[in-house]
């Protein structure tokens, strides 16, 4: 009984020293706002050493999922952060216009390169 209560202390002492003062309020996201916006929100409130275990957290809907699915392929904030922006962010430029056979075909899958 003795050794149970001692193992017990020594994990709660352990858990003690991880707790911070701080009160965070993390952000939170379901793909429906833009993504740069909630990384750099994320990276202003979460230590880098905690975002890939924080983003089990603040992940919802198809976010959530894709992250579940993805996860264990990351080993640098900085692959995770390109991929959600590839993924879930919203291309500033877009490209209307079907190919036609008239023009260069390498000038078409340039444009094409660069909106995708």
């Amino acid at each position: 009984m003795h050794e149970v209560s001692t193992l017990h202390c020594n994990m709660m002492i352990k858990s003690l020293h991880n707790v911070s003062f701080e009160v965070r309020s993390f952000p939170y996201y379901d793909g429906l706002v833009d993504v740069d916006k909630f990384l750099d929100a994320f990276e202003r409130e979460v230590p880098q050493k905690h975002c890939f275990q924080a983003l089990d957290l603040v992940l919802h809907s198809m976010p959530a999922q894709w992250w579940g699915t993805h996860k264990d392929i990351f080993n640098e904030w900085h692959e995770y952060r390109r991929m959600m922006r590839l993924h879930f962010g919203h291309s500033k430029l877009r490209l209307t216009k079907k190919y036609n056979g008239r023009n260069d075909q390498n000038d078409h899958l340039a444009k094409w390169t660069k909106v995708y």
